[in-house]
């Protein structure tokens, strides 16, 4: 959740005629990753090498003698560190996979949670970035047209809603005759504004083809794009072969993915808009002469039985292969909640279950805007005791710099009861060998339950 960079510069005068800097930064990291016990997060040590004579404005202790055990504190010494890597500076550094957040619940073991049926679902808070409750919710399945989220994320990307499309057979001539259309004809000329509310209120897969081949130039050039698309977001399990959801074994993707893709396609206000629109009047074309009134189908909008006041936007889908599936995102007082169900059995629970998912969520989980002030106690009490116990080497502090994430959450409960927060400082460890070293330090908020969140 936040991040603290002190950066520690060791100068000693070598046998050419420069400075060699040993750099040390300090990150502390606290991430929205629940465990009862302490769990290492980034506590690995990332090294560059720096030849530079130092500047005035740097804060630093310069001797003319080289650095020795002797003159480190004893408690941060050691002698070449396993885990040491030595880098260009320019270079990108990539953690060990053990030591980066881990993907999990929130909540594994929710109280009192919904029931849904669904071979898979998962509630994910996109304003924190976190995955609440959920089954099977990294489990790679048939989307069906949920599939065309992601087709219309690309369209709002790389076209405008006023760009036109002219309509070739290869647009709609595949599509199997018991698939939704909207009756497009070749030759006719349509604008992306209007392909998009056929997909989002008709379903309308011949509009979602003209989308695709308008942009891919095929329809399997435009599922490399889907494809590469879906990796970009941090997509693990998805692999689409076509871009309306043509039922097909090997086009799949999770719970999880497709909570990414549209948190992502909900950063386009287009989105929200078509998606809860009731109805849209389109305009005569070259090739029909009468407009086409499109109904939105989602029954989140459509009926009041399963009508939700806190509805931004989603899409349903159903294939044999697929069952029922959906996604959706609510949002209330400036938490964004996006659920997602695969394999209902029927159409109308998957709503039901929606509902009662996000009023689980609003109900059981907090979450908040981070406070950078909060933290800089902690940060300025961090550097004091580091600064103390470098006083007697050749170590100094450089610079130092706070970075937090915007958003928390946790459980309604345990947010009313308070916390408070540290900073580990136990994985310093100076390797004299290193002319620069960046040692992680993990800041731990500790709740009045015991729980600890890193």
């Amino acid at each position: 959740m936040c991040k603290e960079e002190v950066k520690l510069l060791t100068e000693h005068r070598a046998k050419s005629s420069f400075y060699k800097v040993i750099q040390i930064r300090f990150t502390a990291t606290f991430l929205a990753i629940i465990s009862i016990l302490w769990l290492p997060c980034f506590a690995g040590l990332i090294l560059a090498e720096e030849t530079e004579p130092t500047t005035e404005t740097d804060i630093s202790v310069s001797t003319d003698t080289s650095i020795s055990e002797e003159t480190l504190p004893t408690q941060m010494i050691t002698e070449t560190s396993s885990q040491a890597t030595t880098i260009e500076p320019s270079e990108v550094v990539e953690l060990p996979d053990s030591l980066k957040p881990r993907n999990e619940l929130l909540d594994s073991n929710p109280v009192n949670a919904p029931s849904v049926d669904g071979s898979a679902y998962l509630l994910y808070d996109a304003t924190s970035n976190t995955m609440l409750i959920g089954n099977n919710y990294d489990t790679a399945l048939p989307p069906a047209s949920i599939t065309k989220v992601m087709t219309i994320l690309l369209a709002l990307e790389n076209l405008s809603l006023t760009d036109t499309i002219t309509v070739t057979p290869e647009m709609y001539n595949t599509i199997p005759a018991d698939y939704a259309r909207l009756g497009i004809v070749e030759g006719e000329v349509l604008t992306v504004e209007d392909c998009l509310y056929a997909c989002l209120l008709k379903s309308a897969n011949d509009a979602c083809m003209a989308l695709a081949i308008h942009m891919g130039g095929t329809a399997e050039g435009f599922a490399a794009m889907m494809n590469e698309r879906a990796l970009e977001l941090g997509c693990t399990k998805t692999n689409f072969t076509n871009p309306y959801g043509l039922s097909d074994p090997a086009h799949v993707t999770s719970c999880h993915d497709m909570a990414l893709i549209l948190q992502e396609a909900l950063t386009h206000e287009e989105y929200t808009i078509i998606s809860t629109t009731s109805s849209y009047t389109m305009p005569a074309t070259n090739k029909y002469n009468d407009t086409r009134v499109l109904s939105n189908g989602n029954r989140f909008i459509a009926t009041t039985t399963y009508s939700y006041e806190y509805y931004i936007g989603g899409k349903t889908g159903f294939t044999d292969l697929s069952q029922y599936t959906i996604t959706a995102a609510a949002s209330k007082d400036d938490q964004v909640l996006i659920g997602v169900i695969f394999a209902a059995s029927c159409s109308e629970i998957r709503y039901a279950n929606l509902i009662s998912l996000f009023d689980y969520g609003f109900q059981t989980y907090t979450t908040t805007r981070i406070d950078t002030a909060e933290y800089q106690a902690l940060k300025n009490s961090t550097i004091e005791q580091i600064q103390n116990s470098i006083e007697s080497s050749d170590l100094s502090i450089l610079d130092e710099n706070l970075v937090m994430l915007e958003y928390f959450t946790t459980t309604a409960t345990r947010a009313t009861n308070g916390y408070s927060s540290t900073i580990d400082m136990s994985g310093i460890i100076l390797d004299p060998s290193l002319d620069s070293q960046t040692i992680v330090l993990p800041v731990n908020r500790i709740y009045a339950d015991g729980m600890q969140y890193l």
